[in-house]
């Protein structure tokens, strides 16, 4: 089985979804729901011509950071929590054949917006941080 296909880090890892729409075909998200965390496998895909991770792709990566803190079916048509605004600061490069992993908090959640915040690493060290407002729908408030 190729990493990609299989859980980054010891733990509760899912696959959260298959972010092949748009652009960046970016492929399987994890997250580990219990610790707060969504990665990603690294591939040459998502690189720009220097080889290291496209600004671009990391900002999809980060967008996905709602999964690591709500509650998503896939069963539930109704869980999408389009995202109102998304910040991302570069600090690192990130070389294909790294796993992304983005230590998500959610700050807060309210009746009609839900606000998270990540710091994303390889290897232990930061490479990106990311702030996140996405739309609330009924039933994605926390509990």
């Amino acid at each position: 089985m190729t990493a990609e296909k299989t859980p980054p880090l010891p733990g509760d890892w899912l696959p959260a979804m298959d972010a092949g729409s748009g652009p960046w075909n970016i492929g399987i998200l994890w997250y580990n729901r219990s610790a707060g965390r969504l990665a990603l496998y690294v591939q040459h895909q998502h690189c720009n011509a220097y080889g290291t991770l496209h600004g671009g792709a990391m900002a999809t990566f980060v967008d996905g950071q709602a999964a690591a803190v709500l509650d998503y079916r896939d069963d539930d048509p109704t869980g999408h929590t389009p995202t109102i605004s998304l910040s991302v600061d570069y600090i690192g490069p990130v070389p294909a054949g790294s796993w992304l992993v983005a230590d998500v908090t959610l700050l807060r959640a309210t009746r009609t917006m839900i606000f998270t915040q990540a710091v994303v690493t390889v290897g232990g060290q930061v490479v990106a941080r990311s702030n996140a407002i996405y739309r609330n729908v009924p039933g994605k408030v926390p509990q």
